[in-house]
């Protein structure tokens, strides 16, 4: 193995480390801010309508982080995002305290949580288009399932310390998990600027003077069966991570906020873990096509939504959120692995940004969707539209075309 190579090996686990952040933040809004809500003062809808604007700013950034990727090097981009991350989470915890403390009226308080999670969005967008795309860059054409199963599991991991750190530190105080998460994200940020080693293929650029430029649009027909899947997966997973603290407590009779918490961390951890043996292990040693997990994604989520909607106690409740972590074990290497054979080695990062705006999309949609199906239909409806959705889509998966290779698509 050559030094480049081992400084790439390095650089993807590095990556995987980062999206663990990212991840940990991400989760921790589930884990401590959704169950806030109503202690702060705001019903289920105002906290989703708040949320879903905010996330519109994850739409515009991700497609515009990805294109820089290609253009300026993954390493700076990266780097932002980790940053960015951190000083949301911060103002975040900050606007929170706020709240407990009934220093602001509803209508500051809404603000506060759209610009803190807005900022949020803007700067932490760039993590997960930068680092796959540095995994396009490193990974030939055989191993990319391989390579985006990594970040997969990367992100997997980071839901399951996320709702531990959660789980833990609410004993301290339930913002604690918020200082250390942005703790943590700064803490990444210096570590790449020391460590991390840009990928070859951007010098190569810059010399040849960036003759192949990144021309992908939204409306790019590569990029647009993947995109529809994303879009509706991500609509019903946030939907349901916006109802499960309010379903915990009104289903199944457990009011204490600590143990409402604790409770959907267990929930999550189930998932996570599934996701991470099968990304982390299983995916690592077994080569399985990108498309053919593809296929698999929508069935499996769809048996987890339905699970959830019948489950007579929160056994079973996380029997359904396992299933959800074989669905989404899928989906990464799925969807994001095949799409990045769609399309050309320089056109990566703009890739994986559009394809983390189509997960915007459907986490712009989820926070309003989920708590008005909840409150205004009935309780279990988003697990039950939810699962009918992902039938259908396992249907349109069958239409999808397989990716076919090209002399350019090695690493």
């Amino acid at each position: 193995m050559t030094e480049s190579s081992k400084a790439y090996t390095f650089g993807r686990y590095f990556l995987a480390g980062g999206v663990v952040i990212f991840a940990i933040g991400q989760s921790l809004l589930f884990i401590v801010v959704a169950p806030l809500a109503r202690s702060i003062g705001l019903t289920e809808v105002q906290f989703g309508i708040t949320f879903s604007l905010a996330n519109i700013s994850l739409i515009l950034a991700g497609p515009y982080w990805g294109r820089r990727s290609d253009v300026i090097g993954r390493k700076p981009v990266f780097i932002i995002g980790l940053f960015g991350s951190s000083i949301g989470i911060l103002l975040m915890a900050y606007t929170l305290n706020l709240g407990m403390q009934g220093a602001l009226a509803t209508g500051g308080l809404m603000a506060m949580i759209f610009a803190s999670r807005a900022l949020y969005g803007l700067t932490a967008s760039s993590i997960y288009p930068s680092a796959a795309g540095y995994i396009a860059d490193v990974t030939a054409w055989h191993e990319r399932a391989k390579g985006m199963a990594l970040i997969g599991s990367a992100n997997s991991l980071g839901s399951i310390v996320g709702p531990a750190i959660g789980g833990a530190l609410t004993f301290m105080g339930v913002l604690y998990p918020m200082y250390a998460a942005a703790t943590i994200s700064m803490l990444g940020g210096i570590a790449t600027i020391i460590w991390l080693m840009e990928p070859e293929q951007h010098a190569q650029r810059k010399a040849s003077g960036d003759k192949d430029k990144p021309k992908i649009k939204f409306t790019d027909k590569r990029l647009r069966p993947y995109m529809i899947m994303w879009v509706n997966i991500f609509l019903f997973f946030i939907s349901l991570n916006f109802v499960t603290a309010f379903y915990i407590q009104d289903q199944f009779g457990i009011t204490d906020m600590a143990r409402v918490m604790r409770t959907a961390s267990v929930l999550l951890v189930c998932m996570a873990a599934v996701i991470t043996l099968i990304q982390g292990v299983l995916f690592q040693f077994i080569k399985i096509s990108p498309f053919v997990l593809l296929r698999l994604t929508a069935p499996l989520f769809g048996t987890g939504l339905f699970t959830m909607a019948f489950a007579p106690n929160i056994v079973v409740l996380g029997l359904g959120f396992a299933i959800l972590g074989g669905a989404f074990a899928c989906a990464t290497p799925g969807i994001n692995g095949s799409a990045s054979l769609a399309v050309e080695p320089h056109e990566q990062g703009t890739a994986a940004g559009y394809l983390s705006a189509s997960n915007t999309s459907g986490a712009i949609m989820g926070p309003l969707v989920g708590p008005l199906l909840y409150y205004y239909v009935q309780p279990n409806a988003p697990f039950l539209i939810g699962g009918t959705v992902m039938a259908i889509l396992s249907i349109y998966a069958l239409t999808i075309p397989a990716p076919q290779q090209r002399k350019t698509a090695s690493a």
